[in-house]
């Protein structure tokens, strides 16, 4: 009987409703209660939870795995432990599991099982590639959406290839290869005859036995070590003689004379069935495979007509309100002090002729980066965020860059006792403050989509990751009480955020991660050092830090893996160097600060050699960002009367121009990628 349904465990996850029994445990629907969003939960079982080794084991998969995406991958999320229980937490996915498919009792046509089979290889070859097994393959760990897509859900529990057979759980292992039932090394060949034993369940309605998949582990146990199963020709003619024998092939009981790989498998059972590989959906879908062979997955898209998917979540709020407040739609000078009024005289009559002319002449050379104008930005209209909210900005239209150079910049500009966090376009025009109230805001970037700011506040004590959703007019609070957190930045896929960390008073800031979402922060890397910038390479194998070296106010400049591991030390020859890190587009260089102190300049380090260059000579300039393209670069400088303002200038350091001019600083920019 269903054992959580209707707690709440962690103070975070409702457990909603009971969903299957799967070989890792029971599976549950739960909802997050900050979040509103559904997750699977699958409870260990107590063998397993009482298990310190397993546990362990469990525990030291879990960054691994959480690391391996793929889009017919179920996102695992981690080990959750409580004092009396532990669960495995992935993402949901709404609509029916090919469990529900199987308990129709009816084939499927081989074009159906095909694409099932087509899905599941591609995950399955995800896990080998990172050199690990599923070994848990069941139909109800296999779910479909509502647009037909096939996930593989389970990984949580995945192994290393070449490793032993961990324990069996209660339930029965219907689809387990031999070899976890003795003490074989298991390769990839164990998840290709999982596989196959679901696929004989699809085309024949029968288990490998020829009818109904016992209850007894013992009779379990032989019909996978010692029983051939009955050729599936015999039981649905309608199979082809050849795609019968493929599947036999692939449940050999010597893993040695199975196929060597899900590619191999795939491609012998499309060959089998005389239909092209590339021709195979890869969701469920009405459509024929092609006009030769035509077919399509009926018996699943009738499942999935008929399935009561769950209403979207509710879009909440971070819990404190926002009273509402005047639009403010700055032009560019609008929050500069007014000066007071004077009587005009032949001096200052002069001065402004001077400036006049200065002024005509600006406009007509003009560089080609500030003559450009950002139609679908120029109107933004926003709602500054106070200390209290729950009114969200507004906006008309939705701001999206339309310059192939990248229409906004989001910085840090410091109002009064505060730094805030405003945005402009790329032009100088549609100047806009976002915040407004007594906290202190730093590290703006924008959501890979541009859909969203996120930026890093101490609101409500200490400093926490907040996202402002354009879209969706809301605020939302994306860390919470996990420390002081400090320069942010997505993956490439915008779906985790990497951050520096600072746990307590006397350990190093270091580096964290945390799935977009809020969900599991974690540590990934802690230096010799306080780490104090951090950013993902564009293609999502490389983290770049700024870490301290012992000498105040300095750092170097590293890179790693995304599993914290491989540090390289790019920085060799630089004194000075700022904390400020940003990949180029293309990911072969980085933009950093460094110099002498009150006259630091902006330089192009290469990301394999450490070679750098340097791009702007005088006028102590720091906190450097390139624009979506590569072209142009955003920084601030102190040229002007030491009033920190941000200059746009080419990629060589041509072409400087003004960005802002208040007198109070602006610094830190990032531009929409």
């Amino acid at each position: 009987m269903p054992l959580l349904s209707g707690q709440t465990l962690l103070n975070q996850y409702h457990v909603e409703e009971f969903v299957t029994s799967t070989p890792l445990g029971e599976m549950y629907r739960a909802t997050d209660i900050r979040s509103e969003k559904s997750f699977a939960l699958t409870l260990l079982p107590k063998t397993i939870y009482e298990d310190t080794e397993a546990l362990k084991d469990l525990e030291a998969q879990a960054s691994r795995l959480r690391g391996i995406t793929h889009p017919n991958l179920i996102p695992y999320l981690g080990l959750y432990k409580t004092s009396t229980l532990a669960f495995l937490l992935e993402e949901w996915i709404d609509g029916p599991s090919l469990y529900d498919v199987v308990l129709i009792k009816t084939s499927l046509s081989i074009n159906e099982a095909l694409t099932y089979a087509k899905a599941i290889c591609n995950a399955l070859e995800a896990l080998h590639k990172n050199n690990v097994l599923h070994l848990n393959l069941s139909p109800g760990l296999i779910r479909i959406n509502k647009s037909g897509e096939i996930f593989l859900g389970g990984v949580g529990a995945a192994r290393r290839i070449n490793s032993t057979p961990r324990k069996m759980s209660k339930y029965p292992q219907l689809y387990a290869a031999p070899e976890q039932f003795t003490e074989q090394p298991l390769t990839t060949a164990a998840d290709i005859y999982a596989l196959a034993v679901i696929l004989y369940q699809l085309v024949t309605t029968a288990w490998i036995n020829g009818a109904n998949a016992p209850a007894a582990k013992d009779l379990i146990r032989k019909a996978h070590l010692e029983v051939n199963p009955p050729a599936p020709v015999s039981l649905n003619p309608e199979i082809p003689d050849h795609f019968s024998r493929m599947i036999l092939w692939a449940l050999r009981k010597k893993s040695e004379d199975r196929f060597k790989t899900t590619t191999e498998l795939l491609s012998s059972l499309a060959l089998a069935a005389k239909i092209p590989l590339d021709t195979i959906p890869r969701r469920i879908t009405r459509e024929p495979f092609d006009q030769t062979q035509g077919g399509s997955a009926p018996l699943t898209s009738n499942i999935l007509g008929a399935w009561k998917f769950l209403p979207p979540p509710k879009v909440s709020s971070v819990a404190q309100d926002l009273p509402p407040l005047q639009d403010r739609l700055a032009a560019l000078d609008s929050s500069r002090p007014k000066k007071k009024k004077s009587r005009i005289g032949f001096v200052p009559v002069f001065i402004f002729i001077l400036i006049t002319g200065f002024i005509s002449l600006f406009w007509f050379v003009r560089p080609e980066i500030a003559q450009q104008q950002i139609e679908a930005t120029s109107t933004i209209t926003f709602t500054p965020f106070a200390a209290n909210y729950t009114q969200v900005p507004t906006l008309t239209p939705r701001p999206k860059p339309t310059d192939v150079h990248g229409g906004r910049i989001a910085f840090i500009c410091t109002r009064g006792d505060y730094d805030q966090i405003c945005m402009i376009n790329r032009d100088g025009t549609g100047l806009v403050q976002l915040t407004d109230m007594e906290a202190n805001n730093y590290y703006p970037i924008f959501t890979r989509d541009g859909e969203g700011l996120m930026f890093a506040s101490n609101r409500n004590g200490t400093f926490d990751l907040y996202l402002l959703s354009f879209g969706e007019k809301a605020l939302f609070q994306i860390t919470q009480n996990v420390g002081n957190v400090v320069s942010p930045d997505y993956s490439p896929d915008g779906r985790q955020i990497i951050f520096a960390n600072r746990v307590g008073d006397n350990n190093p800031t270091a580096i964290w991660v945390v799935n977009a979402d809020g969900l599991n922060p974690h540590l990934v890397y802690t230096g010799t050092g306080d780490i104090v910038a951090v950013a993902w390479s564009p293609n999502g194998e490389k983290i770049a830090y700024a870490m301290s070296v012992g000498v105040p106010q300095e750092y170097e400049i590293f890179t790693m893996d995304v599993n914290g591991k491989n540090h390289i030390r790019l920085t060799q020859k630089l004194k000075g160097i700022g904390g400020s890190i940003d990949w180029s587009p293309d990911g072969t260089h980085l933009l950093i600060f460094a110099g002498p102190f009150a006259d630091k300049d902006i330089f192009r380090l290469d990301a394999k050699t450490g070679e750098y260059a340097q791009i702007t000579k005088g006028g102590n300039n720091a906190s450097a960002a390139y624009s979506p393209d590569g072209k142009y670069i955003v920084f601030n400088t102190l040229r002007n009367d030491n009033q920190a303002d941000l200059y746009i200038m080419r990629l060589d350091g041509t072409n400087q121009v003004q960005l802002t001019n208040n007198p109070e600083p602006d610094w830190g920019a990032q531009w929409t990628k």
